[in-house]
């Protein structure tokens, strides 16, 4: 027994600290690219740099150092995720929780015939969509900003408007789907189903609104606002594509109903549209980040015969099995009533003459 404490507490004791260290890293790693963005230190003001000093500095010459003055903090040393939460604090008193204006949140409906036909739907992704999903799941657990960086070519001091807005929508997407989440404290769909097995760990909070579908929808829409054409522009096709594709993939991943996915969507569209595009700050913010994408339009549209390329697929077998169902599900009904005509027809003819062919070769014969 002795023994065996031990060697699990070793063993536990190993494990734990490589998987922290490389989880650390990667993460440490990715959200430095994120916020502090390639070679910009002062983009990290506050944070440990890694940069081993131990001895004084040691001056040439016999005059002490002078100490400096008439200086303000740099603006541009701000952390984002910081700065933004100043926002955040003024988007709180704006009454969007409470009073006559205050955001309204449906209700689910958890009745068995809605819950039915939401877990069908749960298991069929389960097993059709999340093999090839998981990776890109796992990785929006923590950090979905980073496929907005991804996309946006974000970070190292390029479009830091934009980044600031989407740090926003994170912020203030998590504070309002909180609200509503304790408000209405929806079971997981794992306590409804517990088959599911969810990819990742069920988050410790309630299950509707999809935070994530509130998050990204936010940002999404903010991106739209960015331009004149709003949805029609071609980036912002890309923005809601992308948000969607987030928003589904917790879906797969067995932690969200549709209908969680659903209520995070309105929810996003009424916290932009209602109170954080009234907001003095944010106009500042959003006329900036219009600065930064100016001159972005459409180029061209693709060939219909490319659109398949740039769609892409998840697999050449996906998309061939994707083809003939497509094909059958047009053509079946046309081969059905073909099939129907033809035994219709026999049927008629063999009611006319009782014959067989057969049996007329034999008195031919």
């Amino acid at each position: 027994m002795t023994h065996g404490f031990r060697d699990g507490a070793v063993d536990g004791a190993v494990d734990g600290a490589v998987d922290g260290a490389v989880d650390g890293a990667v993460d440490g790693a990715v959200d430095g690219a994120v916020s502090g963005g390639g070679f910009a230190p002062y983009r990290s003001a506050g944070l440990a740099a890694g940069l081993p000093f131990h001895e004084p500095l040691g001056r040439k010459g016999g005059q002490p150092f002078a100490f400096l003055g008439g200086q303000e903090f740099p603006a541009d040393a701000w952390s984002p995720q910081l700065e933004v939460k100043l926002i955040l604090q003024r988007f709180a008193k704006t009454g969007w929780d409470e009073g006559d204006r205050a955001i309204q949140v449906q209700n689910p409906d958890d009745g068995d015939q809605a819950l039915r036909r939401e877990l069908h739907d749960m298991i069929r992704m389960r097993n059709e969509d999340r093999p090839h999903r998981a990776a890109e799941i796992v990785a929006q657990v923590g950090n979905s900003e980073a496929y907005w960086s991804n996309m946006f070519m974000m970070g190292a001091g390029n479009r830091p408007a934009t980044q600031r807005l989407i740090i926003l929508a994170m912020q203030a997407g998590q504070m309002v789907a909180l609200h509503f989440k304790h408000k209405i404290s929806r079971a997981r769909p794992v306590q409804v189903c517990p088959a599911l097995m969810p990819l990742v760990p069920t988050p410790p909070h309630a299950s509707y609104p999809s935070g994530h579908a509130t998050q990204m929808t936010l940002i999404a829409t903010i991106i739209t606002a960015l331009f004149d054409e709003g949805e029609a522009h071609p980036m912002a096709r890309y923005a809601a594509a992308l948000a969607q594709r987030i928003s589904e993939n917790r879906e797969i991943a067995g932690v969200h109903f549709r209908s969680d996915t659903a209520a995070g969507q309105q929810l996003a569209y009424d916290c932009f549209h209602d109170f954080l595009k009234q907001m003095p700050e944010v106009q500042d913010l959003l006329q900036e980040a219009r600065e930064e994408w100016a001159g972005i339009q459409c180029s061209f549209d693709p060939a219909a015969d490319t659109i398949p390329d740039l769609e892409g697929g998840s697999s050449l077998s996906s998309r061939v099995s994707n083809a003939v169902s497509n094909r059958l599900a047009n053509e079946l009904p046309d081969l059905i009533a073909a099939v129907l005509n033809d035994q219709a027809e026999a049927k008629k003819q063999g009611s006319t003459d009782k014959s067989f062919p057969r049996d007329e070769a034999k008195k031919s014969s």
